[in-house]
Parts: C-alpha cells; sequence; structure tokens
C-alpha cells in the first residue's frame, strides 16, 4: 500500500512537502553540510529527531537554531520556492514549529513536529501511531516505508 506524498507536520497543521525521495534528497544536503561544518550543533536533533521520529518539545529551540544555520548556508536570498525547493520545506518547517508552539500555548497540548504521509486515509492512520513507536524505531523512517495490510489494521484499531 503505497504512500504518495510526504510532509511537515505539527500542531494543527500539516503541508504537503513532496514525494518521499524529494525529503530524502533535502536530509542528503543537510547531511552533507553536517559533515562539512566543524561546529558544535546537535544535528541529531535534525538528522535523527526531526529526519526519523519526532521534535521533542525541548529540543524545538535548538532544531530551530540548527534550521536556521541550514536555510543559511543552502539556499539564497536570491531564490524562490520554483528555483530552490528547499525553501518550501524550511518554510513548511518553520511554520509546522510556530503551529504546535500555538497549540502548546493554547491549549497545553503538544503535537509533535514531524514528518509524516500526508496523503488522506494515510494520514488519518499515521496520526494515531503511539510516539513510542517513533523512539523505538530502527532503519528507515516510517514515511519511506510501505504500509502493510496488519500495520493498517494495527493503527486503525487504536
Amino acid at each position: 500500500m503505497g504512500k504518495s506524498m510526504v510532509g511537515f507536520c505539527g500542531g494543527y497543521d500539516m503541508y504537503i512537502s513532496g514525494k518521499p525521495y524529494e525529503i530524502q534528497a533535502f536530509f542528503e544536503a543537510i547531511k552533507q553540510l553536517a559533515l562539512t561544518t566543524p561546529n558544535d550543533m546537535d544535528w541529531s536533533l535534525v538528522l535523527d529527531r526531526l529526519y526519523m521520529r519526532y521534535v521533542r518539545f525541548e529540543d524545538i529551540d535548538k532544531t530551530k537554531q540548527i534550521m536556521d544555520y541550514c536555510k543559511i548556508n543552502l539556499t539564497k536570498e536570491e531564490d524562490e520556492e520554483s528555483t530552490n525547493v528547499f525553501l518550501m520545506y524550511f518554510r513548511h518547517f518553520f511554520s509546522s514549529v510556530s503551529s504546535a508552539i500555538s497549540l502548546y500555548e493554547t491549549f497545553g497540548q503538544y503535537r509533535p513536529i514531524k514528518i509524516s504521509v500526508v496523503d488522506l486515509p494515510w494520514y488519518i492512520i499515521e496520526e494515531k501511531r503511539p510516539l513510542e513507536e517513533y523512539d523505538q524505531l530502527d532503519g528507515e523512517p516510517l514515511w519511506l516505508r510501505e504500509y502493510t495490510e496488519e500495520e493498517v489494521e494495527r493503527l486503525s484499531n487504536l
């Protein structure tokens, strides 16, 4: 059962960002930047937590700082989304952050910032997945995996 679109989610919002391989290429560019940048940033917040799991509430500020750094280094001021799709991904990420913080401040509820399948009905099914399953992930992120019938059944019944 295939997934066709994934995107950044957080708080009230979800953004259709692109095909899984496109988001993967975005993170590959971030990984290359991390490998060539001598600094003291905790890259695992982006290359593990955001890419594969979700951003913990207490890590939002540090994750934003790293993504700001990535945006400065992976885009140019004169770029537009039509010529550099990374701008859209950064916009979706920062909008998800704002939405997650707003929801938390308004209702005391944190709906984590993450990358998820955004196609319906998969998004609805994925929203039922407990965060513990993200924390225990090995291998590739859930948004890159195919759903099995058993998994769809299990998540549908949560």
